[in-house]
């Protein structure tokens, strides 16, 4: 295939949309890095107010692993996410503040917003990328987990990365633009197992393109797809062995989705707004929609675009839907891999307007003005005052209560594993001399590969109470009645007398004492 055979837009169009003249791309790349700082300074401020939670923790305690214990673990049972893993362990040896820590999630979100700009400008232009940009660094969904150690704005990153060489490769036909979206979608499914599912709905959108004769030369592109999805299968096999012999993962804690839950999806997607604000945003992703239908119906080739951006926000979705019917996988922070797409949808809206008559366009200028200002500024704002994505184990406080109180010789059992991690991180760098004995999960030496699974036993507690007056016991929301901690709790109550309990966000500290 040409590199003109098979265009997906209109060149000459696309051509005139662009500035013409020397102060209007400065003017553009100008306005691009003023947008760019924005984001930079959302996600950058107030970085450090809000604790470590499990998650964050568990990926702190993973990257300092020695190598034999890490790839045990891997394996065993957190292959997910295994590209992030890599890259903070390397992140580490220069720094272990909290804000270095969560600085390497701020460098991938603040990449992803010239990345959606040259995305945009390459499907639909200058005006469009811009847009994209400006309502992807006011994304209050964007900007939490931007402040995160976790790998949700690297994978943000490495899927717009992927869609932009996606829509290069189709539009060129080039060996090399496919090698690179094979490149980014691989490394994108090593940051998360739903990426897979954009390749998935790349596949979608080219049945859809070539069934509605957008694209000429259609079975040399689908024999380039073919081979693309090939090669991205074959470089991301441990992954499926991964899955193959150990599944997908500790996702037990996931409910089954009802509406409520997807309309609370399309909230956080649209920068954490109030269901009454959530109409204006999806009236603007519902305009691009019409405005892709209108330009396929009318034969103009930048629909190719417009499908593209629809499968890429409904394919993942519809299929983690389906699945959840079996076995619930839907969270809302694994389908940011949507979050781009549902963006530029809203930009397409908008983007569409602008070549109305000028009332209307000033209108639609009206429009992004209330959701960068209104919804986007205001749903950040609200982030940094109370989080609405995760019940946040505030493990920093209960920390900080239990080295306040301890005393030597006392002990500490972690009953939820996972709270082990941030208090570890919080413990060395608190400057307490006495500190309590770590009995579960591992010892005060640290952890193990084995010490990320499992609750401790009741028949444990004699072991515990070796030479200890008294054990401290920190624990997350448990079910009602749990029979596992109720016959460990049984067990303490054989030996200690409970002297105090402390209820922190999400996490409780109970101290037992003979």
């Amino acid at each position: 295939m040409s590199a003109t055979s098979s265009p997906i837009r209109n060149k000459t169009r696309h051509r005139e949309t662009e500035p013409a003249s020397f102060p209007s791309r400065v003017g553009v790349w100008l306005a691009l890095a003023a947008t760019t700082g924005l984001g930079a300074v959302l996600q950058l401020h107030a970085i450090t107010t809000k604790s470590f939670w499990l998650d964050e923790g568990s990926s702190i305690t993973m990257a300092r692993l020695d190598w034999f214990n890490f790839l045990r673990i891997l394996w065993r049972r957190e292959m997910n996410m295994v590209l992030y893993y890599l890259l903070l362990r390397g992140w580490l040896h220069f720094g272990d503040s909290v804000a270095w820590i969560r600085g390497l999630s701020v460098v991938f979100a603040v990449a992803a917003i010239p990345a959606i700009f040259l995305l945009g400008r390459k499907m639909l232009g200058t005006r469009f990328g811009l847009v994209s940009a400006l309502l992807l660094s006011v994304n209050a969904f964007q900007v939490r987990y931007a402040q995160e150690a976790r790998t949700y704005s690297l994978l943000v990153l490495l899927l717009i990365v992927a869609n932009y060489f996606f829509v290069s490769a189709i539009e060129s036909g080039r060996r090399r633009d496919w090698d690179w979206y094979i490149a980014a979608s691989s490394l994108a499914i090593y940051a998360h197992f739903f990426a897979v599912l954009v390749v998935v709905a790349h596949w979608v959108a080219l049945r859809v393109m070539v069934q509605t004769g957008v694209t000429d030369s259609s079975q040399e592109v689908r024999a380039q797809f073919r081979r693309a999805a090939r090669l991205v299968a074959l470089w991301t096999a441990p992954i499926w062995i991964f899955i193959a012999t150990t599944g997908a993962g500790p996702i037990a804690w996931i409910p089954r989705p009802g509406l409520q839950d997807i309309i609370g999806l399309l909230q956080k997607l649209s920068g954490n707004v109030q269901p009454s604000e959530l109409i204006m945003y999806a009236a603007c992703v519902l305009a691009g929609l019409i405005a892709g239908v209108k330009a396929m119906k009318r034969g103009q080739p930048e629909s190719s675009l417009y499908v593209i951006l629809a499968c890429w926000f409904f394919v993942p979705l519809t299929i983690v839907l389906l699945v959840s019917i079996a076995r619930p996988v839907f969270a809302p922070r694994y389908l940011m891999i949507s979050l781009p797409a549902w963006i530029m949808l809203a930009a397409g809206g908008l983007s569409a307007a602008a070549g109305l008559p000028s009332r209307s366009a000033r209108l639609m200028a009206g429009v992004l003005t209330v959701l960068v200002a209104l919804y986007g500024l205001s749903g950040v704002r609200s982030y940094y005052k109370a989080d609405f994505d995760i019940g946040r184990n505030d493990v920093r406080s209960a920390t900080a209560y239990i080295l306040d109180h301890a005393r030597s010789h006392d002990g500490v059992v972690f009953y939820s594993l996972s709270t082990r991690f941030p208090y570890d991180y919080y413990a060395a760098h608190s400057g307490k001399a006495v500190k309590p004995d770590t009995l579960w999960p591992g010892n005060n030496s640290g952890v193990g590969w084995r010490d990320f699974m499992g609750v401790p036993a009741a028949a444990r507690v004699p072991e515990f109470s070796q030479g200890r007056d008294r054990i401290w016991v920190v624990t997350t929301p448990l079910p009602p009645n749990d029979p596992r901690f109720m016959a460990f709790e049984a067990a303490l109550n054989q030996r200690y007398c409970l002297r105090d309990t402390q209820d922190f966000p999400y996490v409780q500290v109970m101290l037992f004492s003979k």
